[in-house]
């Protein structure tokens, strides 16, 4: 049981090369089904932020989220963070560790994990051809059958993310230096256990989930593992998740 209540806002961020179109119509049941006031800001170098320059370091990325997040700074807040997003989150709650109450971290990672888990060698074929096709079409099928385990060949999702990024451009020195980054970035030694939850999924193909389970053990905080869904959780089962968020409200 957290000695803190939950917070009414929460922040919702993506990971490597993502942006918030991408978690739709996720963070939407959220607000309909929980009650929350639900945020999102798109990672500077992608989505609405496309035409800056994404910084070297996971600290960076974080202050510039901290500069735009339009929320009153006496307002308490959580994250649910996916991946890369994990890895700003974890920064964000030792940077603020008065404001932020509780972090939901999905198949996110440190560099304190094996290489070869942070990256699954099997993923490396579709991330080669993500980052060397030149037609939009064929790198977001490359990413959508790395990161979903139930989607990858759903045609409408492909062409809703195609559209995405026609209006959002990716530009690919970004997502060079987005995973610099995530390389650089170490877990904070400490961080409150009772603000952690860890979820991840067995058969994620990209991110192994013993890189959940690592910080979870670090931390000495919660984790729950989903079974068969991909590496984005929220689009494979996003009912598990959400039952997963209501089991911490009903902790309180």
């Amino acid at each position: 049981m957290t000695e803190l209540s939950l917070p009414r806002h929460w922040l919702f961020l993506r990971g490597l090369s993502r942006e918030s179109g991408h978690w739709q119509p996720f963070v939407d049941d959220c607000a309909a089904r929980l009650g929350w006031q639900c945020h999102t800001l798109d990672l500077p170098g992608f989505g609405s932020e496309h035409q800056r320059r994404s910084p070297l370091t996971i600290a960076e990325i974080r202050s510039d989220l901290q500069q735009r997040f339009a929320l009153p700074d006496d307002e308490p807040f959580g994250i649910v963070a996916l991946s890369l997003g994990g890895m700003v989150a974890l920064d964000w709650l030792q940077a603020e560790p008065q404001r932020i109450r509780q972090l939901i971290l999905i198949n996110s990672s440190s560099g304190d994990c094996p290489v070869w888990q942070r990256l699954q060698p099997r993923a490396l074929p579709q991330v080669f051809r993500g980052l060397v096709s030149r037609h939009i079409s064929t790198q977001e099928q490359a990413i959508l059958k790395m990161v979903s385990n139930h989607h990858g060949n759903n045609a409408a999702l492909l062409g809703r993310y195609v559209e995405l990024r026609n209006q959002y451009p990716i530009q690919r020195r970004n997502v060079l230096r987005q995973l610099w980054a995530a390389s650089r970035f170490r877990a904070p030694h400490t961080l409150p256990a009772d603000r952690l939850l860890f979820l991840a999924s067995r058969a994620d193909h990209m991110v192994s989930w013993q890189c959940s389970q690592q910080l979870a053990d670090r931390y000495q905080a919660p984790v729950a593992l989903h079974q068969s869904a991909g590496h984005d959780l929220p689009l494979d089962d996003p009912d598990w998740l959400i039952q997963r968020f209501e089991d911490i409200a009903g902790k309180e």
